[in-house]
């Protein structure tokens, strides 16, 4: 739907102050256009439908709604919420409360919503039709006399919250038709019949100027505050007879707990489409984890002698499979180790005979080529041997034919380093004869 539009408000000739408002913008919802009526008829009033107004054009413009009836119904509690803190902050605008309308303009037609005696109607075919009812306001009872005929008994502001009447469906309009959005002033110098017999709405804007000062003319009118939204392309399917039984079924005052429950209901039903789209999504993420993860490799495992499975080294490409083989079981280690240990004992107990043997045999021969002529010798060469027996069971060692550092460190199972520290020896030559202290 496209429109073209002309607004005007106007003090009248009743109160020295023009307590309405009025404003439009181009927001991310559509366009939107509001009427305040402010109460009572002084600054407080102008101050608190002016807020109002503003809080309409600022909350459009912040947020975009995929419902746009739950958006409406959040604009009048965002406005309530302004207003009534503005109230309680400060003592001068208490009691201060505002009537208001809105149009809201979007490609598939016109959406409305109002609380107090802001009015919304709509001119087509020739005929004038009122889409809203002044919910906002009981009528006292006669015997209760001395009182006003009406008091306020729903508006912005004077509670915490507030539960506006809101369009079951949007204006579906036609080229020609003529939305009227306005405050109640307007329709208390005029009634409906009025209204549709004195204006064609073909022009919208001299409409509005003619309007204004045919209420003036009365000489008591009051703040007179309207907008005229003309429709250029339009979208209707149905004739304005259907929708005026459509805004018939729109709920009045008594009904304010069906209208809570109602937006209730749809809020819920978003709820629960989130829930469900949530629902899917994971579904997927899982479905697409199982297809696409990366499978176990397990290329690198062997299994050992016993069964086990074990890991393999797979960084040398030459390795046997039996160097792969990694025995876990300490049992195994443990013996494997007393195996080692016994074989290096009895590898230590040979090289000792060996060594025995070759000295003895060693002593025997030189005994054998001296006997004739150097018989003192011999008790000499018995006499290293007992020495020598001694000192290695004390802890030393005396030098014999073939005997080195390396043989002598492994016979007492000792360093060589520490065998050279322990007996002073810079390099490797020892002398046949010379005694080693054995380090512990």
């Amino acid at each position: 739907m496209k429109v073209s539009y002309c607004s005007k408000t106007d003090l009248g000739t009743k109160y020295p102050v023009n307590t309405d408002a009025l404003g439009d913008k181009s927001t991310r919802n559509g366009h939107v256009f509001v009427v305040a009526d402010g109460q009572p008829f002084d600054q407080n009033g102008s101050f608190a439908s002016k807020l109002a107004v503003q809080s309409v054009l600022d909350f459009f413009d912040k947020e975009q709604f995929d419902n746009i009836y739950i958006g409406i119904n959040h604009a009048f509690q965002f406005v309530n919420e302004q207003v009534y803190r503005a109230t309680i902050s400060n003592e001068n605008l208490k009691g201060a409360y505002v009537s208001l309308a809105l149009v809201l303009v979007r490609p598939e037609g016109a959406y409305y919503g109002h609380v107090g005696n802001a009015r919304v109607a709509i001119q087509s075919d020739d005929q004038l039709t009122l889409l809203t009812k002044d919910h906002g306001f009981l009528d006292v009872q006669p015997y209760q006399v001395g009182s006003s005929s009406s008091r306020i008994v729903k508006a912005i502001g004077n509670t915490p919250s507030v539960y506006p009447t809101v369009c079951n469906e949007p204006i579906l309009g036609t080229q020609g038709d003529v939305i009227l959005l306005a405050t109640n002033g307007l329709f208390k110098s005029f009634n409906l019949d009025q209204l549709n017999e004195s204006f064609d709405y073909s022009t919208i804007n001299k409409d509005i100027v003619s309007l204004v000062d045919k209420a003036k003319g009365s000489g008591s009118a009051e703040n007179l505050t309207l907008q005229l939204i003309a429709v250029t392309e339009g979208n209707r399917l149905k004739s304005i007879s259907q929708a005026r039984v459509t805004t018939n079924t729109i709920k009045d005052d008594h009904s304010s707990e069906e209208i809570k429950n109602n937006m209730f209901n749809l809020a819920g039903m978003e709820r629960k489409r989130i829930i469900q789209v949530g629902a899917i999504l994971i579904a997927f993420f899982l479905v697409i984890w199982f297809v696409f993860r990366t499978p176990k490799d397990d290329t690198d495992l062997v299994l050992d002698d016993a069964g086990e499975v074990v890991k393999a080294d797979t960084t040398n490409p030459n390795q046997d499979l039996e160097s792969m083989m990694e025995y876990d079981t300490p049992k195994e280690k443990v013996e494997e180790e007393k195996v080692e240990e016994e074989e290096e004992e009895s590898n230590t107990e040979t090289e000792e005979e060996t060594d025995s043997q070759e000295v003895e045999q060693s002593a025997d021969s030189e005994v054998k080529t001296e006997a004739s002529s150097n018989e003192p010798k011999k008790e000499e060469k018995k006499e290293t041997k007992k020495e020598e027996s001694k000192s290695s069971k004390g802890g030393s060692h005396v030098v014999k034919s073939g005997d080195n550092l390396g043989k002598i460190a492994e016979k007492y199972h000792v360093k060589i380093d520490a065998l050279k520290k322990a007996n002073n020896i810079k390099d490797d030559q020892i002398n046949i004869g010379q005694e080693l202290k054995i380090p512990n």
